[in-house]
């Protein structure tokens, strides 16, 4: 009997030692995991400040750090920031070929597409996201993709005769006009031609976030870039930019590049460039708005009614003119 009682207090003994254990255990764990998270919030505040967010990233080309100072030239225009994006994706593109490559060679490639970051607060949300694409040339592949990844897209070509819509095209608005750097109904080439900021403003996108803006206008996009800089609030509210860019006059890659370096100060980090296949002296390039990244969000500011405007737009497919 003695014996018995004596087994029964170390079975309980051991019982009650292994269950405090495993509260220790728990408890330990649970303030690591406190600890661990409080550093990992530390460390996101201090490296996302808004103070030194141009000095958070490297310029890599061809994936080397880039420690020299750079003359002037095409390399500027090809180095892009290392990491600013983590996952980025490549939408639209139609394979092109080239029956007259070097030594009767057949060149094959895709032009078109437009690099899209997809991280956290930089990914347009699918259903709700707003994409401008100023310059077709009857390619919609870009404005089709992001149709189908759940966008509503303006798109924007004035030298379009007859345009062939994509099937999608239930969620692609096409204007017959161009990007301008004034508003007028018919420049030199007969073209309607309007201000980011005047579209922006009459269909009702003013105090809201562009996703995603689409430059592809051949060579007129540094007057345009230049405007939009002088203008200083129509890219506030614009998350990404993709533009592609074009080096035609060689004498002036001091102008161009001032502009691409007005831009990035402003807040925009480029996270992809590349040479155009089938161009030397053009490059496609894209940018995020450091407001938008890491959770970093820029306050908006909204009218009474705007949500509802919008969507009576876009439900009945009325549009007020624009110019």
């Amino acid at each position: 009997m003695f014996t018995n009682l004596v087994l029964l207090q170390l079975f309980d003994s051991y019982f009650t030692f292994k269950k405090e254990r495993q509260q220790a255990t728990r408890l330990i764990t649970g303030l690591l995991f406190l600890a661990f998270a409080g550093l990992y919030t530390t460390f996101i505040i201090f490296s996302t400040s808004s103070a030194d967010w141009n000095n958070r990233y490297i310029f890599t080309h061809t994936g080397k750090s880039e420690n020299k100072v750079e003359t002037v030239s095409q390399n500027f225009f090809q180095r892009w920031k290392d990491g600013a994006c983590h996952l980025y994706f490549e939408f639209g593109g139609r394979v092109y070929r080239n029956e007259n490559g070097p030594n009767n060679s057949t060149l094959a490639g895709v032009d078109g597409q437009k690099a899209v970051c997809l991280d956290p607060g930089l990914a347009p949300p699918p259903g709700m996201c707003v994409i401008y694409s100023f310059g077709l040339s009857d390619d919609w592949s870009f404005d089709s993709a992001m149709a189908s990844y759940g966008c509503d897209i303006y798109s924007f070509d004035p030298s379009i005769q007859h345009p062939k819509m994509p099937n999608n095209s239930q969620h692609i608005h096409y204007f017959k006009m161009g990007l301008g750097t004034i508003n007028t109904r018919k420049d030199p080439r007969g073209w309607k031609m309007t201000t980011l900021a005047s579209i922006r403003k009459h269909l009702l996108h003013s105090y809201r976030p562009i996703d995603y803006l689409k430059i592809d206008i051949e060579g007129d996009e540094w007057t345009i870039l230049e405007q939009i800089l002088q203008d200083g609030h129509s890219l506030q509210t614009v998350k990404q930019i993709g533009m592609e860019v074009h080096l035609s006059h060689p004498n002036r890659l001091d102008h161009y590049r001032n502009l691409i370096e007005r831009l990035e100060a402003s807040g925009y980090v480029r996270f992809f460039s590349r040479q155009n296949r089938w161009m030397n002296s053009a490059y496609e390039m894209a940018w995020f708005n450091v407001n938008y990244s890491l959770g970093n969000q820029l306050p908006i500011s909204k009218k009474s009614g705007w949500k509802e405007e919008e969507e009576e737009l876009l439900f009945n497919n009325k549009f007020p003119p624009i110019v």
